[in-house]
């Protein structure tokens, strides 16, 4: 009676972590912040480009504006798939809580 009990606590608890784990991952996936960013960061770089054909000076802003497109980016990507791993991971977990419950 007592192992019966105690696999009940572990599986809700496994659930319960699976399932904070899932919406962590929807969570990461589906929020848009720095999509903000990046369409902010490409407006200015417009601007900017705008203004680099009259001053050669601007030049390197504008490469470094670039690189800094491209590492907004790839930061959303990378946070992308960290929410997708989130999720994985979570179902595995509510799958391994509802083997471990006893068979009621």
């Amino acid at each position: 009676m007592m192992i019966t009990n105690l696999q009940i606590a572990m599986s809700g608890c496994l659930f319960l972590l699976g399932l904070c784990s899932c919406i962590a991952g929807l969570w990461t996936i589906l929020s848009r912040q720095y999509q903000q960013v990046l369409k902010s960061i490409s407006a200015q770089s417009a601007k900017v480009s705008s203004k680099a054909v009259t001053d050669a000076g601007l030049a390197p802003l504008i490469e470094a504006l670039s690189g800094l497109v491209k590492a907004v980016d790839q930061l959303i990507r990378t946070s992308v798939g960290v929410g997708v791993f989130l999720c994985l991971v979570g179902v595995m977990l509510c799958l391994v809580a509802f083997w471990i419950l006893p068979g009621l």
